[in-house]
C-alpha cells in the first residue's frame, strides 16, 4: 500500500545553493510525521515544494490513495483541492478580515456554484453558503474562537492568530494538515493546548505533518521524525530513536571536542 504522500529525490536550488539535497520521505495516513532540524535546514523550503509555492528541480511528488496526484507542476490551489492544507511559519491570515470571513476563505476550495448562481441566490449557492458557514463557525468553536467570529483577524493576539490559521487551513476539509512551527510564540498554557488538539485530529484520522523546534511538542505527538541538516535528510526513526542519534546530537549541538564524547 502506497503511503499517503510520496516524496522521491526531491532537489531544490536557488542559484547555486542547494536548499534541498535528494530529500525522500513517506507519510503514512493517519501517521503524525516531525521534520525537525537547525535553522536554515531546508524545512520550510520542503513544505513549499509540496504545497506549490516552490517547484524541485528535481524528484518527484505523489500524494493520495488509489488514484494518486503527481503534485510537481500543480498550482497552489490544485494541491489543496487534493486534500493538502498548510499554515505558515510567519502567520499569513487576512488582516483586515473577519476571524469569521478568514475561515469562510479555506471551505471555498469545496465549493461547487458560480459567481452569477450566487448572485441570484440560487438553491444550490444557498445551500453551499449554509454549509460553509456552519463549518466554519463549527471550527471556530473548536478552537475557542466562535465568541471572536466578528473580530479583525488583524486585531487577535498572537496565540489566537495561531489558532485562526489552523482553523482556516482545517476549513478546507484536508487528508494532510502541513504545520509550520506551529507552536512559535505560544505560552507554556497555549502549547499544552495545541499538542492536546493535534492529539484530538490525530485521533479522528488526520495526517499531520509539522516542522517544530519545540521537542515537548514534536516528540509527544510524532509517530516518525525526520531530521534535515544543510538540505539533506540525515536521520529518520522513532522519537527515542531520533533523541539518541547521534548525528542529529552534533547537528543541533556541535561536534564535541576530541576526547569529550557527549554525555
Amino acid at each position: 500500500m502506497p503511503a499517503l504522500l510520496e516524496l522521491d529525490q526531491v532537489t531544490k536550488r536557488f542559484g547555486g545553493v542547494v536548499a534541498i539535497d535528494e530529500v525522500s520521505l513517506e507519510v503514512e495516513q493517519g501517521q503524525a510525521v516531525g521534520l525537525i532540524g537547525p535553522n536554515g535546514a531546508g524545512k520550510t523550503t520542503l513544505f513549499n515544494c509540496i504545497t506549490g509555492l516552490a517547484r524541485p528541480d528535481k524528484g518527484e511528488i505523489h500524494f493520495g490513495r488509489g488514484s494518486r496526484d503527481a503534485l510537481v507542476g500543480l498550482a497552489p490551489d490544485e494541491i489543496t483541492q487534493c486534500g493538502i492544507a498548510r499554515t505558515f511559519q510567519n502567520i499569513r491570515l487576512f488582516a483586515s478580515m473577519t476571524v469569521l470571513e478568514n475561515v469562510l476563505v479555506g471551505t471555498y476550495v469545496r465549493t461547487h456554484t458560480g459567481i452569477l448562481s450566487a448572485m441570484l441566490a440560487a438553491p444550490d449557492a444557498r445551500r453551499e453558503e449554509h454549509w460553509a458557514h456552519e463549518r466554519a463557525m463549527g471550527l471556530l468553536d473548536t478552537l475557542g474562537l466562535s465568541s471572536l467570529a466578528n473580530e479583525r483577524a488583524g486585531s487577535l493576539p498572537f496565540g489566537h492568530q495561531r489558532r485562526l490559521e489552523i482553523a482556516r487551513a482545517l476549513a478546507s476539509e484536508p487528508a494532510l494538515l502541513m504545520l509550520d512551527e506551529p507552536a512559535a510564540g505560544l505560552n507554556t498554557v497555549e502549547k499544552k493546548e495545541l499538542l492536546d488538539f493535534l492529539s484530538r485530529l490525530k485521533g479522528r484520522g488526520l495526517t499531520l505533518l509539522l516542522i517544530e523546534h519545540d521537542m515537548q511538542v514534536v516528540m509527544p505527538i510524532s509517530d516518525r521524525i525526520a531530521v534535515l541538516d544543510y538540505g539533506r535528510k540525515i536521520a529518520e526513526g522513532s522519537p527515542a530513536e531520533i533523541q539518541r542519534n547521534a548525528q542529529v546530537i552534533e547537528a543541533y549541538l556541535g561536534k564535541p571536542p576530541a576526547g569529550n564524547p557527549p554525555a
